[in-house]
């Protein structure tokens, strides 16, 4: 099926699977991986989560698939705006957690892109990011790289019940500009939100709450 759609579930019991097999399967299945430009974007509330989940997408793409192609990158302020490859490299490859999930990696797999510089040069197909950096790359020229030849089928909004309010109302208008911005069809963006907050039996509500945050 090709809806937008909302998860709410439990902690641990598969809100990420739910979006990232699908995403996947649609890249693989679209090809072209030789070319780079972002398909889809990730954006998560708190750069905790950010980071849990980039662990988690990079030992499926790289471990588990055997890198397949596709190409992906952090774009959030832990990420300085100065360091190098060679730089975030080292401090990964020294994480424990790195060490657990890629055993018997010297080094960090060349599709998983660490600089801000690389990710400007040849944008990821999966972006992950935060709002408040997602504002940056639209209102700054030199980030604004990031979108060139972007081709976006996917936009998800993890932990969605965090947009109320005020904060709600500036990341829609966000995503309008994002959307204008690369000039995307109407019915052509697939729009994901997930939480283990969200009441499902207020299914209507939410609706109506995703339909005006997308």
């Amino acid at each position: 099926r090709k809806d937008n759609y909302l998860v709410a579930t439990g902690t641990g019991s598969g809100k990420t699977e739910s979006f990232l097999y699908p995403l996947i399967d649609d890249i693989l299945r679209e090809g072209d991986l030789n070319t780079p430009g972002v398909r889809t974007i990730l954006v998560y509330p708190l750069n905790s989560l950010a980071n849990d989940q980039l662990q988690r997408i990079a030992k499926l793409l790289f471990v588990d698939l055997k890198d397949p192609g596709i190409t992906l990158g952090r774009y959030t302020g832990q990420v300085s705006s100065s360091a190098s490859r060679d730089e975030e490299a080292r401090k990964l490859i020294l994480n424990p957690a790195f060490q657990d999930d890629f055993p018997g990696f010297d080094d960090v797999p060349e599709n998983w892109l660490l600089s801000r510089a690389e990710m400007r040069a040849t944008p990821p197909h999966i972006l992950i990011t935060n709002y408040a950096m997602l504002e940056h790359i639209m209102l700054l020229p030199r980030n604004r790289a990031l979108l060139t030849n972007a081709r976006l089928k996917w936009l998800v909004l993890d932990e969605i019940h965090t947009y109320a309010g005020a904060q709600a109302i500036e990341v829609a208008f966000l995503l309008r500009r994002l959307k204008t911005h690369l000039e995307i069809n109407k019915g052509t963006l697939r729009c994901v939100g997930t939480s283990a907050s969200l009441d499902p039996s207020r299914k209507a509500e939410l609706a109506t709450f995703a339909s005006n945050l997308f």
